[in-house]
């Protein structure tokens, strides 16, 4: 909760973005977080009951769009969704690892990564 103070990133739920960004604008109190949205410049006022509740905070700009998840600071659904976003719609990135583990988003069209030779020998294999 120490990390809820004014000017902190954080996520909040919507009904249709699922998550959206927004920030705290002045420090947590027991039980009531006020947050801005950044998409909107709503105000909003969160009703915390457990502290495991607290929204997700998001990672700084520096770590946005890294090809490794399991750089960021915090590694929850957000900030995965988020980071995946970036990648694949803002840079064309159709790879991201997780670790060992490799994350591709199929972008529906063909892109110019491979000759056709590898195109053809791998055709039909899926």
């Amino acid at each position: 909760k120490e990390l809820y103070t004014k000017g902190a990133r954080i996520w909040v739920e919507h009904p249709e973005k699922v998550w959206e960004s927004a920030t705290v604008t002045s420090d947590y109190r027991s039980g009531v977080l006020i947050v801005k949205v950044d998409s909107s410049q709503e105000i909003r006022q969160i009703k915390i009951t457990d502290e495991k509740q607290m929204p997700p905070l998001r990672n700084p700009s520096l770590l946005i769009g890294q090809n490794d998840l399991t750089s960021l600071s915090y590694l929850h659904e957000p900030a995965v969704l988020h980071n995946l976003k970036v990648r694949f719609c803002d840079r064309n990135a159709i790879y991201t690892y997780c670790g060992i583990v490799l994350v591709a988003i199929n972008p529906y069209y063909d892109l110019p990564i491979y000759g056709d030779e590898t195109i053809m020998a791998y055709r039909g294999q899926a």
